[in-house]
């Protein structure tokens, strides 16, 4: 069978002008799209007519052809290796058979570097100054300083004229005219900010859960802060909730380090970025809001005596940050409404690129173009629950266009300022300090701000 349509999302690339997440009620129409793919199927089973609608569990054809990408042979490429740089493995992860399948289809060995994931920039670099550069690049939030590891796209000759690739993301990585990381719409790997929430405490008090006050139009930070306080007041052993706290700035529309049209920007002087540190900052000190870190809030969460965590969507798999924890104390919903209205999808700056140096950079297209092709996984297998699959495609199918991007947390703007304490310095020590002082320490620290933003912007150009 012959995979015809991408996952019903990647069709969110061309009608993304008319589709808006919403964060409230009867706005959100993403709650009614079906996830589903289509393939021509010419297997026994098949209605005859060449379509035939699955739930995200059948497999295109191994059959490799003639032409791909921009009218690349891949013939030719058969019997090479590609290397792929990554501190994931894919043996442990959902790749692991889409790998294998792109194997045998193509004659291509896939190699797998593996490195560690808070070093990985630096020994990419490492290797291609020692002459041994990897193929394939895995940018999570590394833009813009993964750019000295890699080499224009072009490279891989891939089409990017086809509807499967992410536009807006290879516009925000593109420099110079040159872009530098791609990605595909209705990516299983997409990592995007959202709340989770411990059912078994919300179900055992019989409160309103944020998933129900979502569903009412209700679900914003009043409400967030009424449902961990609810969980705080159980007693000293329970924490109310623990945020991303530059992932809920950026789901406001604000910033701390934005990046717009090309620039770097500094956001702290915006007043919903300091109206959200002093929301957190009152959290804090009242005792429902456990941290800022997002470090704490993937360890404390598992623990189940946490009602609340803003993380991001990796939690919905089985091999995610939640898998010590039974899937049916696992709720999730969109993140909350800073306005009363709706809120602006957030997340990592994620996609793949080519290393400076690739010995195989074309036979790497060809690896990227299956690899990052939703409908070659085996997504029913991949997520705690259907529901919870269902979510993640809904979460995640909104243009790159409609998100704020942050770039604080990791390596992408430390790596090129320096400067590692970055979200401490920034984020969490006015998100400490007493509420009325949220301000005086912001205002601290903008002079390193300023520098740090003119650092990036220099390297952009």
């Amino acid at each position: 069978m012959k995979s015809i349509f991408l996952k019903t999302m990647c069709l969110m690339l061309v009608l993304f002008m008319m589709f808006t997440v919403a964060g409230c009620g009867d706005a959100d129409n993403s709650s009614d799209v079906e996830i589903i793919y289509k393939y021509e199927d010419e297997s026994e089973g098949s209605n005859g007519d060449g379509d035939n609608t699955t739930s995200g569990n059948k497999k295109p054809s191994l059959k490799a052809e003639a032409v791909i990408n921009d009218g690349v042979d891949p013939s030719k490429y058969k019997g090479t290796t590609v290397v792929y740089a990554t501190w994931r493995n894919p043996a442990l992860y959902e790749d692991g058979p889409v790998v294998k399948a792109f194997e045998k289809k193509y004659g291509i060995t896939v190699k797998v570097d593996l490195m560690t994931e808070p070093e990985y920039t630096n020994t990419v670099l490492g290797r291609i100054a020692s002459g041994k550069a990897p193929d394939v690049y895995f940018s999570t939030y590394t833009f813009p300083y993964c750019i000295d590891a890699l080499q224009p796209i072009d490279a891989a000759k891939l089409n990017l004229k086809e509807a499967i690739w992410d536009k807006p993301l290879m516009d925000l990585a593109t420099v110079g005219g040159k872009t530098y990381l791609v990605d595909t719409v209705g990516n299983i790997w997409k990592d995007e900010d959202m709340v989770f929430f411990n059912k078994k405490i919300f179900r055992d008090n019989g409160w309103t859960t944020p998933e129900e006050y979502y569903k009412a139009g209700k679900w914003n930070f009043d409400t967030m802060k009424k449902c961990m306080q609810q969980v705080a007041s159980l007693g000293p052993d329970y924490t109310g909730g623990v945020v991303h706290l530059e992932g809920l700035i950026h789901s406001a529309g604000a910033s701390v380090i934005g990046y717009k049209d090309g620039k770097f920007y500094n956001g702290t002087t915006n007043k919903v970025t300091q109206d959200i540190m002093r929301w957190a900052s009152n959290g804090i000190k009242e005792g429902w809001l456990g941290t800022t870190s997002i470090y704490n809030s993937l360890n404390e969460f598992p623990s189940g005596k946490v009602g609340m965590a803003i993380l991001h969507s990796f939690g919905l798999k089985k091999t995610g940050y939640l898998r010590s924890m039974k899937a049916s104390d696992i709720g999730f919903t969109y993140l909350p409404s800073w306005d009363g209205k709706s809120y602006t999808p957030t997340g990592l700056v994620r996609g793949w690129g080519i290393c400076r140096g690739a010995k195989n950079p074309v036979a790497a297209g060809i690896f990227l173009r299956n690899y990052l092709d939703v409908n070659n996984y085996d997504t029913t297998s991949a997520f705690i629950s259907k529901e919870a699959e269902n979510f993640f495609f809904k979460l995640t199918s909104t243009s790159s266009a409609k998100k704020n991007f942050y770039f604080c947390y990791g390596s992408g703007v430390t790596g090129v300022t320096g400067k590692e304490s970055a979200v401490g310095d920034y984020i969490q020590t006015p998100a400490h300090s007493d509420p009325s002082q949220v301000v005086t320490e912001i205002s601290k620290y903008q002079n390193e701000i300023k520098a740090d933003i003119d650092k990036l912007n220099k390297k952009l150009k």
